[in-house]
């Protein structure tokens, strides 16, 4: 855990550092699933987190977990369990994101300057490798080898071996093979190496006699050597007793990295996933949101049609805002979801118009967004593939009873918007008023307009029937 104010210019001054070696991944058991023993590791962790916590206002705390909450089979159980300890919502992110945010986090951390940097983070169960210039990554790629996943696949009984090194190294070799070549084609200036095991890494090259200010090919020779003589991880004493377990695992991935990318020296840095976290969450706090980007892009690759996303995202903020506060609604988040559904609601056309709510719904959910969590994902693609036609909210009850409900609502305006700008062109909806009461609502009409738009009332009554099916009652009025 990490905690900082905000400095000048949006940097970042740590206040305090708490850090507990759980190994959360060492807890995944042959069937993909967390054992309970791991759980509870985790979840004593962040009880004792929380009291550090309790003082910091909700919007100001950022909470994520990585690779092994992406992988395991109930990482969903355990997020409800782990949320009610701490007390805060957690966000499962992609390796694109984790790689994202370590990028962030490290060239926060380094001088100014406009050198491309190859960056690489190596955790429990997944490595991060990200090719930028300045703060902008231009290559992102989170590979599934870890030193926790690593480790126990091939020293789970802490025997180290030459025959096990080259295989294990064989491995990693394989898992780097189809990126080597595009990062070689991007080149860099300089390599810089985040997280714990990079840094005892380097602590123990220098304890073995090693004096450079960095990782280099001598510093690894030795070490592997070192612990070719020392034949268990329980021997290696020079490393500490928490990360004695899997350092062979770590030790391995970066030797085969300096191997393949051909790298003369790797420089460490402090800054990593936890800085990059809290430099991400103060641009939120400035509304320099990377999420708004993301869908910007993704609606541009995708030749979404940006009159139409307007218009429609224009209504269902209007809408939202009148039935907000019956609905119990939230003014950030829920606003920010509703205005990208909108903006990507049309995505799947360039694939087939009589599905495209489908297909743009599996576009969103599989697509690497900054900024965004798995969870907002596929909340943003369940609006999405549910704003025509026959809404089904299949697969939904993992979000839990108050998100699934504010998800149908946010699906229910968003169609509603949909409807009125079915003819693609602008119209007047000043007069148009929507109340809400539990899941029965009055949509209030001119009798004017209704008159002219005939065409827009047989949808919207077509449209009635759609949402009844869904548990939704909307009656007209019109005045």
């Amino acid at each position: 855990m990490l905690i900082a104010v905000e400095g000048e210019e949006g940097g970042i001054r740590v206040v305090d550092r708490v850090r507990e070696m759980i190994r959360l991944g060492a807890g995944l058991q042959d069937d993909r699933t967390l054992s309970e023993k791991s759980q509870q590791r985790a979840l004593e962790c962040l009880k004792r987190f929380r009291e550090r916590l309790s003082a910091i206002p909700s919007h100001r705390v950022s909470v994520v977990g990585t690779n092994t909450l992406r992988v395991a089979r109930n990482s969903r159980e355990f997020l409800a369990r782990a949320e009610e300890v701490l007390g805060y919502p957690i966000s499962i992110i992609s390796g694109h994101e984790e790689a994202r945010m370590v990028y962030l986090g490290a060239a926060f951390g380094l001088a100014v300057s406009n050198q491309k940097r190859l960056v690489i983070d190596i955790g429990g169960g997944s490595t991060e490798i990200i090719a930028g210039q300045g703060y902008r990554p231009l290559q992102l790629d989170s590979l599934y080898i870890g030193c926790v996943s690593l480790t126990r696949r091939f020293f789970h009984d802490s025997r180290i071996t030459e025959k096990r090194m080259n295989t294990a190294s064989q491995y990693v070799r394989r898992e780097l093979e189809t990126i080597v070549n595009k990062y070689r084609q991007i080149g860099w200036d300089e390599v810089v190496g985040t997280s714990g095991t990079i840094r005892a890494i380097d602590k123990l090259s220098r304890s073995l006699g090693i004096k450079k200010d960095w990782i280099s090919q001598d510093g690894i020779d030795a070490i592997r050597s070192w612990m070719l003589e020392n034949q268990s991880s329980e021997n290696l004493l020079l490393v500490s007793e928490q990360r004695r377990p899997v350092f062979i695992g770590g030790f391995i991935i970066l030797s085969e990295l300096l191997n393949e990318f051909g790298m003369d020296r790797i420089d460490v840095s402090d800054g990593a996933l936890r800085e990059g976290v809290a430099y991400d969450l103060i641009d939120r706090l400035h509304d320099e949101d990377a999420r708004f980007s993301a869908v910007r892009e993704l609606a541009k690759f995708f030749g979404s049609d940006v009159s139409q996303a307007e218009r429609v995202g224009k209504l269902s903020g209007l809408l939202l805002d009148q039935v907000q506060k019956n609905w119990d609604l939230k003014e950030d988040i829920d606003h920010k979801l509703l205005f990208w559904a909108a903006q990507l609601h049309e995505i799947g056309i360039g694939i087939s118009y009589s599905h495209h709510h489908v297909h743009g719904a599996y576009i969103i959910e599989n697509s690497d967004l900054d900024g965004f969590s798995r969870q907002a994902q596929r909340m943003l693609a369940l609006i999405v593939g549910n704003s025509r036609q026959k809404p089904r909210f299949n697969d939904i009850e993992w979000l839990g009873p108050q998100n699934s409900l504010k998800i149908k609502r946010l699906t229910v305006i968003l169609r509603l918007a949909i409807t009125f700008y079915r003819g693609r062109s602008d119209i007047t909806l000043d007069e148009a008023k929507l109340q809400a009461f539990g899941n029965s609502l009055i949509l209030i009409l001119s009798s004017k307009w209704s008159h002219s738009h005939p065409l827009t009332v047989f949808d919207l009554q077509t449209e009635k029937d759609y949402l009844a099916n869904a548990g939704f009652n909307i009656t007209f009025e019109y005045r």
